[in-house]
């Protein structure tokens, strides 16, 4: 409220009338500070600095298939100790059961009791009598009501303003979620090497699973939640998100690092079944990634550049206009002995931007030509059958400086080369 006061030492205007600072308002704080929600402690207490990383869940209980314990352990189970020490795991339960909750806090307890000591683990509860109306709200485009997607923002707005200021990043998984070994190094490192900036990094295909966000935008992201929250679901608000904060595209890193795990809705209790055919359980098995420099004559889509897939790349190449004289390179800063190779092309929701005819050939003599390094000499080594390359050879002990994907005839489909896996042998 504004408050309008007489000051005897400043005058404004003929009746010594001034605009005070009122310390019950303050824009910046109002605006982006944390929103007065009342949370209940029902395990562990905050760490006492911050970590690198909070993983926040928000579960609510499903009769037939509850996973919550399963996606804990598959947490804690792929970090080596290094990497436990970085994070801090947040539950937030969203069940209106307050005996519910406490089953779910025994056996988080017991199973996981030494996570709670180290300050790893920490379970909480809102009260769902603070939640905004979540029935009888609009029809989405679908046409049917979406009270349980409308709740679920809620949920997820509840969760992030909790974990504002808890670590330097924040990462969503949901309950039924499975992780790849070591994916705190691998997101740690990739944050580090961004040289761009970036509000929504996507280390899984699917939903609002392992999405990525500064911590510092949390609390605008749980406004934005709510404010839209009986209208679109989440993981589309996820994308109008990243889109005001000025990013165009979401940044995608490939392999996927989480797998969805479950058969069962979160709310309609229904057996539905989505899994990320990027997800790698050991993404360490994807090659050795040899360092290289990448080019193409091809027209490349947007950003989609050769090096967003070239090794040690985690995103995908886009390109057009393929010809029977389309070419990717790969140019290796040192020579390899390659043990194994494999190259996909397409997606899941790409499929038909494979390389239907093609092939690669591995290539010595390096030289500099116009703006690239190439080789002089390339022999072919095989062909792509069904957009996907693979060669295994344990008795090549010669060395390669380049690799070259060559289409061997124009096709109507684009592009899209999302994996390039490397194996090298030991010398």
């Amino acid at each position: 409220m504004w408050r309008w006061e007489k000051d005897r030492k400043e005058t404004v205007n003929s009746e010594n009338i001034i605009l005070k600072k009122n310390p019950y308002f303050n824009v910046m704080e109002s605006a982006t500070g944390l929103l007065p929600i009342q949370y209940k402690y029902l395990l562990g207490s905050p760490p006492s600095v911050k970590r690198f990383l909070t993983i926040g869940i928000s579960s609510f209980h499903k009769k037939k298939e509850h996973l919550l314990l399963q996606t804990i352990d598959s947490i804690f189970s792929h970090c080596h100790e290094g990497e436990l020490n970085r994070i801090t795991v947040v539950i937030y339960l969203a069940n209106n059961d307050s005996k519910l909750n406490e089953e779910n806090v025994k056996e988080m307890k017991a199973q996981f009791s030494a996570h709670v000591k180290a300050g790893r683990l920490l379970v909480i509860q809102s009260s769902l009598g603070s939640y905004p109306p979540v029935h009888n709200l609009k029809v989405d485009l679908w046409g049917k009501n979406i009270k349980y997607k409308s709740k679920q923002n809620v949920d997820y707005a509840y969760l992030v303003n909790f974990c504002a200021n808890l670590s330097q990043y924040y990462l969503m998984l949901e309950d039924d979620t499975a992780c790849a070994t070591g994916f705190v190094s691998i997101i740690q490192s990739y944050v580090r090497k961004m040289e761009k900036s970036w509000t929504t990094i996507a280390f899984s295909k699917l939903g609002y699973i392992g999405k990525l966000y500064h911590s510092s935008d949390l609390t605008k992201l749980a406004r934005f939640l709510l404010m839209f929250y009986d209208v679109i679901p989440a993981d589309w608000l996820m994308t109008y998100f990243l889109k005001t904060k000025m990013q165009g595209q979401i940044i995608s890193y490939l392999p996927s690092l989480f797998q969805h795990v479950g058969r069962i809705s979160s709310f309609h209790e229904l057996e539905i079944e989505h899994r990320d055919p990027e997800f790698s359980e050991d993404p360490k098995r994807l090659g050795n990634d040899p360092p290289a420099s990448c080019f193409t004559n091809m027209l490349i889509y947007r950003n989609y550049k050769p090096a967003n897939v070239c090794p040690p790349g985690r995103g995908f190449f886009w390109g057009m206009n393929v010809t029977a004289e389309s070419y990717f390179t790969i140019v290796f800063d040192n020579p390899i002995i390659p043990q194994k190779i494999q190259i996909s092309t397409g997606s899941a929701e790409n499929n038909t931007d494979i390389l239907h005819n093609g092939f690669v050939e591995k290539g010595w003599l390096k030289v500099h030509l116009n703006e690239h390094q190439t080789c002089l000499s390339f022999e072919r080594i095989g062909d792509f059958k069904s957009g996907f390359f693979e060669m295994e050879d344990q008795t090549n002990r010669s060395g390669i400086e380049c690799l070259r994907i060559k289409a061997a005839a124009p096709q109507k489909h684009w592009l899209r080369i999302r994996r390039i896996s490397i194996w090298v042998k030991k010398s």
